[in-house]
């Protein structure tokens, strides 16, 4: 007797593709039309005050012409983003690489000192910001402390100067965000296969060469996800460095989503920061393809 086919919906793997068809197409048209809003916007010199986005006078490639000719500040503001999102990142990865490192073995109290590692990603980044500008008051903890340690008043303004705003800021990104690199790098640790390992030590190789010639290749598609996630993010950074400097003195600490805070919502100026929100949008996806294209063509 010859089997009767089965439909093509009976098929496990395809009613659950059946099952999530309408989750996904809601997800890409709530994804989709902003989108394509903000290209639209960024066409226009669209302000709230001017009506409805739909109706602004269409100028162009006007705002572009402006970022790219005309708007000092933006490209300031990018570099100075840029630079505190490369020394974060770099300290915060580091740092994460040789926590995760002494976590891979066992001593007493791991839980605990993990656990303690962890706490400061679970703080929200508008607290981390009120905290660490407290702590850098002219009068505050910090100074005090240096104070104690050199026997001398140490009074400085920390929020004053331009270079040690950007270290506060700096500080505290890396004081909260090196446990998220921890957490990756140990997971990224503790899952790596163990017989490669097992073999270089049997051959003699010393723990420096395990890591460098074994662990860090096995583990460089993870590093390279694990800074790239968490470059996007710091460049995105606002909340704690706005509440430590609201981009002080003058626009010292000013990073790229402060300025278009003031743009945008300040002046009211939301096509010309339309343009310049899809232009770092685009950058961000150059970025992203660049360091995840070689890890899928190993595969």
């Amino acid at each position: 007797m010859q089997n009767k086919p089965v439909s093509w919906y009976k098929r496990p793997e395809k009613f659950a593709l059946l099952l999530i068809i309408p989750l996904q197409i809601i997800m890409n048209l709530v994804g989709l039309f902003p989108l394509i809003a903000e290209i639209y916007v960024s066409f226009t010199d669209w302000s709230p005050t001017s009506g409805e986005w739909y109706l602004a006078r269409f100028i162009g490639l006007e705002n572009y012409y402006r970022v790219f000719f005309r708007d000092r500040l933006f490209w300031e503001a990018i570099g100075r983003t840029l630079f505190l999102t490369v020394i974060c990142v770099f300290t915060e990865f580091l740092l994460g690489l040789g926590l995760a490192l002494l976590f891979t073995d066992n001593f007493f109290g791991k839980r605990f000192f993990t656990s303690a590692i962890l706490l400061p990603m679970m703080v929200v980044p508008a607290a981390t910001g009120y905290m660490f500008f407290m702590m850098f008051q002219k009068d505050g903890p910090v100074n005090a402390i240096l104070s104690l340690i050199t026997g001398q008043s140490i009074k400085v303004d920390w929020f004053v100067h331009g270079d040690t705003a950007m270290f506060t800021i700096y500080l505290a990104d890396v004081w909260q965000w090196t446990p998220f690199m921890f957490l990756l790098m140990l997971s990224g640790l503790l899952a790596l296969p163990q017989d490669p390992i097992n073999a270089a030590k049997v051959l003699g190789a010393s723990r420096l060469q395990v890591f460098r010639h074994v662990i860090l290749p096995m583990m460089k598609p993870l590093i390279a996800i694990a800074l790239l996630l968490r470059g996007i993010e710091a460049f995105k950074m606002f909340d704690a460095a706005y509440i430590m400097t609201h981009g002080g003195p003058g626009t010292a600490t000013q990073t790229v989503s402060m300025y278009m805070l003031e743009i945008g919502f300040r002046a009211w100026r939301l096509g010309y920061v339309a343009a310049e929100a899809l232009l770092i949008v685009l950058a961000m996806l150059l970025f992203a393809w660049f360091i995840v294209r070689p890890i899928f063509l190993k595969r």
